[in-house]
């Protein structure tokens, strides 16, 4: 039995390991960049300003006891949230692709990216020409984020998209506007279907 001055040594770590560990540690640079990086440099057709804006719409409605709306509101600022985060990532990491060395190839946690880039893709077919309830044209946010899903989609797509994070991460950021989009019709649809009853 190890004593605490032992070390124990996981049974799946060694030399076989490093490459999966040297993409792990990429991430980890990225990600602790990113959280000094953000209020710094603005990036372009994103305000991150949104979020709390969609959340305080949700307990807002709350308050007034539209709890369905509230319910969907809360999970557009969620989805916008992670996809800001996926922003703020690629942001940040494509200024320095030439700085900071990585391994090409998939990134370590490529489970489930080929359905959330199926997704993103049917989420923004679906909703480019839907208008919400209640609106007489869509949203400047809701098209503003159908363009940046589009634009991630169509970066992955680029021979120059070999860093496996980075195309996780654009992937990652279409998936969630894509979301952002489909909690935004339903809360429309939500408000709309308050307003008839008041």
């Amino acid at each position: 039995m190890p004593t605490p001055l032992t070390p124990r040594i996981h049974p799946k770590t060694g030399p076989e390991t490093s490459e999966k560990e040297l993409k792990k540690a990429y991430n980890c640079v990225i990600e602790s960049g990113v959280t000094h990086q953000w209020e710094r440099n603005p990036i372009s057709g994103v305000n991150p300003d949104e979020v709390p804006g969609f959340y305080r719409r949700a307990y807002s409605a709350q308050e007034k006891g539209d709890r369905l709306s509230a319910e969907r509101w809360a999970r557009v600022a969620k989805h916008l949230a992670y996809a800001l985060w996926h922003e703020a990532k690629i942001a940040y990491m494509e200024p320095r692709l030439h700085d900071l060395p990585y391994l090409a190839g998939p990134a370590p946690d490529e489970a489930r990216l080929q359905e959330e880039e199926n997704t993103a893709a049917d989420l923004i077919l679906a909703f480019s020409t839907k208008i919400p309830p209640g609106e007489s044209s869509k949203p400047e946010t809701m098209q503003r984020y159908l363009m940046l899903a589009k634009q991630h989609l169509q970066a992955i797509k680029t021979p120059e998209s070999v860093n496996g994070l980075l195309k996780a991460e654009r992937i990652r950021a279409a998936h969630e506007y894509g979301r952002t989009l489909e909690c935004m019709m339903l809360a429309y649809e939500s408000e709309a279907s308050q307003q008839k009853v008041a």
